[in-house]
């Protein structure tokens, strides 16, 4: 009985694996579910919407005939009847532009082309034929960051000069759509950087600005460029402005120290001699006023200035003499009584004062000057009558905005600028203009809302939100206008007492700074410079403890912790290598951003110990300008100098947000956040970037340790995991054949999935992997692999057919023999 059950035991065995090699298994292990395809989840194309502030109308350009005038917008071009500057008609990608931040505006009347200059090339439109279209006529050819005239048109050959800081020159035939040949000339070489043209061929004169003087080429007689400099009398090398005029024999210039900007004043070459002489018009305290743009009358004999905000000298308008070069006027706004011409005051309205193009109406006489904020068309009629008129203001008053600050009581963001404090409706994004023409210089970056009290102070100035009245703090701190700039205003977490942080910040160098608190319920003011002399000193952000009465001071060497009851330092740490930008309180730990890598560290203020955030190598460019802490989402915003960094604090990651994502701009200043809306407002230097912090477009990363074309046997265990920004809600994964699928799935990040390969047939199969993350965005990963049983291999169903008889034999043999004996 013995041998018959063995006989039995190897037949069924062998027929067992027999029966493997040819079946599938059973359907009862099937998911067909997981046949259907996976669609991906997103919300939407873009993670930012932005309200923009005024792109500083640095291009301008009119056609009289046609009752034009062209200006850079945001985003794109700007037409503007030139009778009617209320009605604007704004282009952007419609019409092709190459860029949407247009850096300067030539114009060639004659052909009615309109060339359009950005930082990376150049296009030309044809503003005479409809549909509009714009043609590139260079590009990947960086022009330059200085806001110069890069582009003009020679108005007799219909040419387009065009100068590069690194590529040199490039002339444009447009009748015959070529690239001009002007190896006769004798230009300067490509390795000098030309920042400026103004081409004449009724004189045959090229004139070149460059960082090494002013080139004049003779493009008649091709004789040897004559190159200016100051030993020919100009008071710096780097020219950035030239424009000239052959009928008055006259070429005016204005010149730039290459350290410090500051401007020479203006410069004109005598073209009946080749001399130079120099006007300055400012008293001997004060710079020379930079000059960006000039333009002519050569009837009415006069020549106007643009001026932007400089720190040490005056600005706006400047009206001159252009046969003696004396000054006739000067705008009020941005200039001072007490010494060089009259001032001006416009009427109705005053004339700009923080100026970056002006542009000659050949018809009427009148000019048009590019502000910062709008157009404005000036009349002015000696001796000191401008009669005014002005574009409307849209959206913000400056594209700079420094600071945004959310008042939850009335749903409105507190919007800081360059000329002063807007409010914003987050709901409709209504913009109200609170205080105009007074915001900070340069380097402030303050705004501060006392919710309570509904008041918000911005910069130097206190809005009261209540009567909608506002005063300068100067009348109740007089010291305060000993600062140039003010860094940041923090309040105490009652609202009585303000931090006032001040520093001047000029290349990192110098600084004039302390800290200033200020109680607004006593009056009560203290300067506080730590021991520093003024002129060493950054103070650039405060944050009192929320559970001691300490203050931390951030400046530009140390963190300095300083005691409130008795207004003395308690003690500080750094010295010498921390500049410190921002500081946020996270979970118990003061958080600050630095100059220096690691640029992100965290302060114990129990143990008194520095850590540095462990993703610190991630952020491209330090510059650390804000941390923000969303509590409810344990969410931290890093903004830098290179875009937005968010770290999720519960999944460990951290994703970047950059212009591909829909940013603006890099450069990120400080943010703000809307609960009711989910919303993060950042201030930053072109407008508000508003990001919608549920955006996801970005799949989970899913790693597993199976390969790619890999042959398994035997038992297995392959782990899955994936990671995301906003955590992961479940992995799923399929094994599966044409005919067959088994499906595992588990919430959370990780699963384990256990494949013993004698349960599967050989063959090819398919691994799915499908990770979802907590925004419902999936990742779908398919690997191929094979299973391959050696058992299975080495008894292939024919082997076995004819291998039965055999050993069924011998195993009856045996058994004879056994029962013999």
């Amino acid at each position: 009985m013995k041998g018959k059950a063995s006989f039995f035991f190897v037949l069924l065995l062998l027929g067992f694996s027999s029966f493997l090699s040819g079946i599938s298994i059973t359907s009862a292990l099937e998911d067909n579910n997981i046949l259907n395809p996976i669609s991906l989840n997103s919300n939407g194309d873009e993670a930012f919407d932005h309200i923009y502030g005024s792109p500083g109308h640095v291009g301008l350009a009119i056609d009289e005939e046609e009752n034009l005038i062209f200006t850079n917008a945001y985003e794109g071009i700007a037409f503007i009847p030139r009778d009617d500057l209320s009605n604007q008609t704004v282009y952007a990608e419609e019409i092709g532009l190459s860029d949407l931040t247009v850096e300067k505006l030539a114009i060639d009347k004659e052909l009615k082309l309109l060339y359009i200059g950005y930082l990376g090339g150049v296009d030309v439109l044809n503003y005479s034929q409809k549909p509009l279209l714009a043609q590139p006529v260079i590009e990947s050819f960086p022009t330059n960051y200085e806001l110069t005239d890069f582009i003009e048109v020679d108005p007799v050959t219909h040419f387009v000069w065009i100068v590069s800081k690194i590529f040199g020159l490039y002339v444009y035939d447009p009748i015959n759509d070529r690239e001009v040949d002007v190896s006769g000339y004798d230009i300067p070489s490509d390795s000098v950087e030309m920042v400026t043209v103004d081409v004449n061929s009724t004189i045959n004169r090229v004139f070149i600005g460059t960082e090494q003087g002013m080139y004049m080429i003779n493009t008649l007689t091709n004789a040897t460029s004559q190159l200016f400099t100051t030993s020919d009398g100009l008071p710096y090398n780097y020219v950035k402005v030239i424009k000239s005029y052959p009928e008055i024999n006259k070429t005016f210039m204005s010149t730039f120290h290459v350290n410090t900007s500051k401007c020479g004043g203006l410069s004109v070459l005598f073209l009946n001699n080749n001399t130079i002489k120099n006007y300055n018009w400012t008293g001997l305290t004060y710079d020379p006023r930079v000059i960006f743009d000039i333009v002519c009358d050569p009837v009415r004999e006069l020549g106007y200035i643009a001026s932007p905000y400089s720190p040490n000298a005056e600005f706006g308008l400047l009206i001159f003499n252009t046969t003696d070069m004396s000054g006739i006027a000067k705008s009020e706004v941005g200039s001072l009584p007490s010494f060089g011409p009259p001032q001006v005051a416009g009427s109705p309205d005053s004339i700009e004062g923080v100026l970056g193009a002006v542009e000659l109406d050949t018809e009427t006489r009148e000019i048009f000057v590019g502000s910062v904020i709008r157009i404005q068309k000036i009349d002015f009629q000696l001796p000191l009558t401008a009669t005014t008129a002005n574009s409307p203001l849209l959206g913000l008053q400056q594209n700079s905005a420094s600071d945004v600050n959310y008042d939850p009581v009335d749903e409105k963001f507190y919007v800081s600028t360059l000329l002063g404090l807007d409010r914003v409706d987050a709901n409709t994004q209504l913009i109200e203009h609170l205080i105009m023409g007074v915001g900070g210089s340069g380097g402030d970056t303050s705004g501060e809302l006392l919710e309570s009290a509904r008041l918000f102070y911005h910069n130097r100035e206190r809005y009261d939100i209540t009567a909608g009245t506002w005063i300068f703090m100067d009348t109740i701190i007089p010291e305060i206008n000993e600062y140039n700039y003010v860094k940041d205003i923090e309040a105490s977490q009652n609202e009585t007492v303000l931090y006032y942080c001040t520093a001047e910040e000029t290349n990192g160098v110098t600084g004039n700074g302390s800290l200033i608190i200020y109680n607004r319920d006593t009056s009560f003011y203290k300067i506080e410079d730590f021991g520093y002399n003024i002129s060493e000193l950054h103070v650039t952000r405060a944050l009192e403890d929320p559970n001691r009465d300490v203050l931390y001071v951030a400046t530009n060497q140390h963190l300095i912790l300083y005691n409130l009851t008795t207004l003395s330092e308690i003690k500080r740490f750094g010295g010498g290598l921390w500049d410190i930008k921002s500081m946020e309180w996270i979970n118990g730990l003061l958080w600050f951003g630095l100059e220096q890598y690691p640029n992100v560290r965290i302060f114990n203020p129990i143990t008194e110990t520095f850590s540095n955030f462990g993703l610190s190598s991630q952020i491209l460019y330090p510059a650390i300008n804000d941390i923000y802490y969303i509590e409810d989402k344990n969410e931290i915003y890093i903004l830098a100098h290179s875009g937005l960094y968010v770290y999720n604090y519960s999944s460990g990651q951290m994703k970047y947000e950059s212009e591909a994502e829909g940013l603006s701009t890099l450069i990120l200043k400080r943010m703000d956040y809307s609960p009711l809306l989910e919303e993060v407002w950042i201030g930053s230097a072109q407008g508000v970037n508003i990001y919608d912090r549920t955006f996801d477009n970005v799949a989970p990363f899913i790693t597993t340790d199976i390969l790619e074309s890999q042959v398994l046997t035997g038992f297995n265990k392959i782990n899955i995991s994936a990671t995301d920004f906003s955590g992961i809600k479940e992995i799923k994964a399929t094994v599966k054949n044409t005919t067959y699928s088994f499906t595992l799935v588990t919430p959370g990040a990780s699963l384990q999935v256990d494949l013993d390969t004698f349960d599967y047939v050989n063959g090819d199969y398919q691994f799915e992997i499908n990770a979802t993350d907590w925004n419902d965005v999936v990742n779908n990963t398919v690997i191929n692999f094979q299973i391959n049983n050696i058992i299975v291999n080495e008894f292939s169903k024919a082997i076995l057919l004819l291998a039965i008889p055999s050993i069924a034999v011998i195993i009856f043999l045996i058994s004879k023999k056994k029962t013999k004996a």
